[in-house]
């Protein structure tokens, strides 16, 4: 019998590709220089075609896509922009999942779980 299951928190594929004169790119970083430059005007002036496919939810578009889906994919946009490094923004730290004494708490609740099944198990 399996009572629990640990899987992924978070599985992303990204799938990019850029085409520009009849050449196939998968990145931005490929771009030689000058394609670079085209492709960054296109980004600003909106030319470039962008499709979104999220759990099996396609979006057109950035605009039509729900206000913490689309904050996510700008996320992960942005860690890929910089090579796959994260910044941790300054200031505040943020909230705690747990307080301290939620902690211990929780502690002490897997602690006595983990006792029983050991008792179990030794008892059969």
């Amino acid at each position: 019998m399996n009572c629990y299951q640990f899987g992924p928190a978070v599985s992303i594929t990204l799938k990019s590709k850029i085409r520009y004169n009849g050449k196939e790119y998968s990145s931005p970083a490929e771009l030689p220089p000058d394609v670079r430059m085209a492709y960054e005007k296109a980004l600003n002036e909106g030319t470039v075609k962008k499709k979104f496919v999220v759990n099996g939810d396609r979006f057109a578009s950035e605009n039509v896509m729900p206000a913490d889906l689309r904050k996510l994919c700008d996320d992960l946009m942005s860690v890929i922009e910089n090579n796959g490094e994260v910044t941790i923004p300054s200031g505040k730290n943020p909230k705690r999942l747990l307080t301290k004494r939620e902690f211990a708490i929780a502690v002490a609740v897997g602690a006595g779980i983990a006792t029983l099944v050991l008792v179990r198990i030794v008892h059969g």
